[in-house]
């Protein structure tokens, strides 16, 4: 039989040290664990003297005992390897005596060694195995636990089920189990609790693991008190949140009587204990969306590609489906348990496969793999003996915390989750709790936002149904996402939004998505919507979501009738219209002339100062600038010096948009640095930055390129300082067209992709097909770019827009080109064929060939 573990055989023997086994021509043998103990000694030291009280302080180190307990030990060890195995050599000890073969394996000689060593060395005892877990991504971990124990007497690794923390603390009790010079001299020793059903039997487990015996009336409490006094020793208690409360009584216990220990201990909360020190263990590392880092650097897929070699031995990283295995990873939150049970499921599904079920998720991940502990099983076995260690009350929270998509704060938590029998400062309470017990995790500082791991939130939507409040709790969540987000819009907040402001809007992106989903699906409320729609512009502009903000906007005006609330419709269509200022859509012109009418008969100056200069910015596109004068004049009329400088400054910004249509490039700059001047003194640096790009691009119209370039390029560098470069996107289409015109094409189309990677959100990425044009013809490029004008008439005819002047001079310029290089005729027929085309096969005939 062949060993999976270091062995080491003597004749026709194999001793399996990690397992504590003795084999005979592939039998079992029976020996005690007093006499395995001193065969290991025996081995570990063949040919040499060992002397009785060496074997004594090996096998009964605890115990006081009478010598001849230790013939009797070899005697029944004689029995089992024959009468000349083991020779005695009187008044002095023993010497084993059978010829050592080197069979240990190659890659666990060193550990086999450390093993016997220990053994060989009085004072120095574990019941740890040999192999220690392999980790993947925990190394910063490792140290970590190492660094803590040296400074703390108790240290938790605290965590969700499945996460790692056994693996975790093994991997450190070993590295200290096998060090060259003994951090913990009397011993290092493991104690599961994961099977323990009464509290009270703690200490005796820790006895029976240590192989210390209860004598006479002291029982284990006495026992240990006896043997630990004076010991320095490492205790690692591992799976203790189903008896926490004894676990820590049991810790504070220890630190009293026995100064010289350290205990490390895993549970999925803190114990609360005197002196713990907590280190909380999350996921492994996942590769972000659009990363630059190489994939195999990230934990969580060395893990999966392990798991996965094991099951499936051809199965290869490569760039057909590193993407789709990073997906898996971050939509299994890196969570250890996840995936491996996910990898073990790759022979049946595939990869697109498991990709594609993870929907499933509690059904695919059914773990096959028999290392796996057996509340562990499953994925839904895990989080079922979690839930079950909850109150009554914590089980209703966290299942109304389901609702939540990407985060939730505490404000909305209390909102979702009270109840009559509940209020918000016991939801508080109930919410601490889940924090400590790994179901919710707490990110951020020093105000945290809160949320479910994705595979922990579909078992709470489960619980949720069963309990029957799945479209009460829905409603709920909806009804608090428009009292947060309503919040932002008020008139004390929404012109003043700091940094801050904007990025906790930004992070209910997925509520809001989740919210509308409920609320527009059959089950959900015409009303909520509207007033969520209406409540959503901070988050589309926080996000620069812009075009995502329009369309679902924009798709329930159907539902605002003469039966709804003035202002209710009022917010609606202004948000519409403030939205719509870079995209090419005439419904949002529309919506802000209803906007500004119905904010007339309400009396609010403020709002209908916003609808007016979003009438007048977005109708420039559509060449109703005869009226827009008169907009811009009423909104002066209205305007009052105490409104806020950012609402102000949209005043200069339609001005020069205006300005910009009637060809009058002096003043569209003038305004324009007016505008970055009011974002200066007001203190907004990103919002100086973005004003630049109407600076940038009157310069490009008055034929001041290097001067654009420079513009351009200066806030493109402070915005990336600022950590705001996901609204660069229109200064990288003003140093596209700059670099054009200088003849730089291969620079310009560089600057090009990025800007339509960037617009494209804000529902703008068309612009830049308009202006790529004139690249792709001074490239040689011909009928590519004859293809591209004919699918920007086509558009320009199906949404109205006018192009202005400088669009007009530069498409002139290129139509001339290709005039000459392919004919009018060839040029039409090649406009004629593009004209049917996407707007993104229209980009990859564009960038394709650069």
């Amino acid at each position: 039989m062949s060993a999976t573990a270091a062995t080491i055989n003597f004749g026709h023997f194999e001793l399996r040290v990690t397992e504590r086994q003795l084999w005979a021509n592939g039998r079992l043998q029976s020996i005690g664990p007093r006499a395995f103990d001193l065969l290991v000694v025996l081995v570990g030291r063949a040919g040499q003297l060992v002397s009785k009280r060496e074997l004594l302080d090996s096998a009964w180190r605890d115990l006081v005992v009478e010598e001849n307990n230790l013939p009797v030990q070899v005697c029944s060890l004689r029995k089992v390897l024959g009468p000349h195995a083991i020779a005695t050599i009187p008044g002095r000890g023993y010497r084993f005596a059978l010829p050592i073969a080197d069979t240990v394996a190659a890659n666990e000689d060193a550990h086999a060694k450390a093993f016997i060593a220990r053994h060989d060395q009085a004072g120095s005892r574990t019941n740890l195995p040999l192999r220690s877990p392999t980790l993947f991504g925990r190394a910063d971990d490792v140290k970590s636990v190492k660094v803590l124990l040296a400074q703390h007497v108790v240290v938790t690794i605290v965590g969700a089920g499945g996460i790692g923390k056994s693996c975790l603390a093994h991997k450190v009790a070993s590295e200290f189990a096998t060090e060259p010079v003994a951090p913990y001299p009397d011993g290092v020793w493991w104690i599961d609790l994961a099977a323990l059903g009464d509290g009270a039997l703690v200490p005796s487990e820790v006895a029976r693991a240590m192989g210390i015996q209860q004598v006479g009336e002291q029982g284990a409490i006495g026992a240990l008190t006896t043997v630990l006094a004076s010991k320095q020793v490492l205790l690692v208690l591992d799976s203790c949140e189903h008896v926490r409360d004894a676990v820590a009584t049991f810790v504070d216990f220890v630190c009293a009587v026995a100064p010289g220990i350290r205990l490390l201990v895993t549970s999925q909360e803190p114990l609360k204990a005197s002196g713990e020190h907590v280190h909380r263990l999350g996921g492994l590392a996942v590769p972000e969306i659009g990363s630059a880092s190489p994939i195999l650097e990230h934990g969580s897929i060395e893990l999966f590609v392990s798991r996965a070699n094991a099951v499936a031995p051809r199965f290869a990283l490569d760039g057909a489906n590193a993407e789709v295995v990073a997906e898996i990873c971050r939509r299994l939150d890196g969570i250890p348990l996840a995936i491996e049970l996910a990898a073990a499921r790759l022979p049946l599904l595939g990869i697109e496969g498991l990709r594609d079920r993870l929907d499933q998720r509690f059904n695919v991940l059914t773990a096959n793999s028999r290392v796996v502990l057996r509340r562990h099983q499953t994925l839904r076995a895990t989080l079922e003996w979690s839930h079950g260690l909850l109150t009554i009350d914590e089980q209703i929270v966290f299942r109304r915390l389901g609702v939540f998509a990407g985060g939730f704060t505490l404000e909305a938590a209390q909102e979702v989750a009270h109840d009559k029998q509940m209020d918000d400062w016991a939801v508080l309470d109930h919410l601490g709790a889940l924090v400590d017990k790994s179901l919710v995790l707490a990110e951020g500082d020093p105000v945290p936002r809160y949320r479910l791991a994705e595979t922990t939130a579909a078992f709470a939507l489960e619980r949720l149904a069963e309990s029957g409040e799945t479209d009460a709790m829905l409603c709920r969540h909806a009804e608090a996402m428009i009292a947060i987000l309503s919040g932002y819009g008020s008139d004390a907040k929404r012109w003043r939004m700091t940094a801050t402001d904007s990025s906790a809007a930004a992070a209910e992106l997925e509520n809001l998505r989740a919210a509308f989903l409920w609320a527009t699906s059959g089950d959900g409320r015409g009303d909520l919507a509207v007033a969520l729609a209406a409540a959503s512009a901070p988050v589309w502009n926080a996000t620069f979501h812009y075009k995502e903000g329009v369309d679902r906007c924009v798709a329930l005006r159907g539902k605002v009738d003469e039966s709804m609330p003035s202002e209710l419709a009022a917010r609606y269509w202004l948000t519409i219209a403030m939205l719509g200022l870079y995209t090419p859509c005439r419904d949002c012109y529309n919506a802000a002339k209803r906007a500004a009418d119905l904010y007339r008969e309400l009396g609010d100056d403020r709002r209908l100062y916003d609808a007016l200069l979003s009438a007048a910015a977005i109708g420039v596109r559509f060449g109703i600038a005869g009226n827009l004068q008169c907009a811009l004049d009423e909104a002066a009329q209205i305007e009052r010096p105490e409104w806020p400088p950012r609402q102000r400054l949209r005043f200069q910004w339609a001005q020069c948009r205006l300005h910009s249509v009637q060809d009058r490039p002096g003043e569209a700059l003038a305004c324009a640095l007016r505008q970055s001047e009011i974002c200066r003194e007001e203190g907004d640096a990103a919002g100086e930055q973005y004003a630049m790009s109407n600076v940038a691009g009157a310069e490009i119209e008055l034929g001041r390129l290097d001067l654009a370039l420079e513009h351009a390029r200066v806030a493109i560098a402070r915005l990336g300082v600022l950590g705001a470069d996901a609204g660069a996107g229109h200064l990288h289409y003003c140093a596209m067209k700059a670099l054009t015109l200088l003849g730089r094409l291969d620079e310009g189309m560089a600057e090009g992709r990025i800007a339509k990677s960037l617009l494209q959100h804000e529902g703008d990425d068309f612009r830049v097909l308009e202006s790529i044009v004139l690249n792709v013809a001074l490239a040689g490029r011909h009928a590519d770019a004859a293809r591209i004008t004919g699918l920007v008439d086509a558009v320009h005819t199906r949404s109205g827009e006018v192009p202005r002047p400088g669009q007009v001079r530069r498409r002139m310029q290129s139509d001339n080109i290709l005039v000459a290089g392919l004919g009018a005729e060839e040029f039409a027929r090649q406009s004629r064929a593009g004209a049917s085309m996407s707007e993104e096969q229209a980009f990859s005939l564009a960038f394709g060939k650069s």
